[in-house]
């Protein structure tokens, strides 16, 4: 059964962990997303006065209508800031990278964390910022866009290693 768990059991803990501690250690603690929520909250019970959420159906529609602008972007800098995943890739031909030549047969180690904490890519990468997704900002490096900017659960066909 841990086999079926794994991914859960590494990444959504975890994040939760990291998500509590690092705001834990502002001065205004968790009490933004607590004001965040119970605005979700009114609203929701406002507009849906007879779908309550002590139902599990309810809950789960909530969660994923609820506007929560300050969560999911403190839900992925958490991820940006604390994770450190890497992927292994199997070279299936020979590919030049950077400017270096890997035979196939080879495999090259991609760590994610140094996108996640390259200056080029994120202002103050070394900082903790929770508003930092709330705007649309377009990551860039040497003047062409970032396309996976945040990879906190690795890359390329699976996206995650549990996956």
């Amino acid at each position: 059964m841990i086999t079926f768990l794994w991914a859960l059991q590494a990444n959504s803990p975890l994040a939760a962990y990291w998500v509590i501690a690092l705001n834990l250690q502002r001065p205004d603690g968790l009490e933004p997303f607590v004001r965040e929520v119970d605005e979700a909250v009114a609203s929701w019970n406002t507009t849906n006065p007879t779908l309550p959420l002590n139902s599990r159906q309810n809950a789960v529609d909530f969660t994923n209508q609820a506007n929560l602008p300050l969560m999911n972007s403190t839900i992925q800098e958490t991820l940006r800031f604390a994770t450190s995943v890497m992927s292994i890739r199997s070279i299936t031909g020979t590919t030049e990278l950077g400017g270096y030549t890997f035979n196939r047969g080879g495999e090259i180690v991609c760590s994610v964390r140094t996108v996640h904490l390259d200056p080029e890519v994120h202002e103050k990468p070394n900082e903790y910022i929770p508003t930092r997704y709330m705007t649309q900002n377009k990551s860039t490096k040497d003047g062409r866009p970032v396309m996976n900017h945040t990879m906190p659960f690795g890359g390329g066909v699976s996206m995650c290693e549990g996956r």
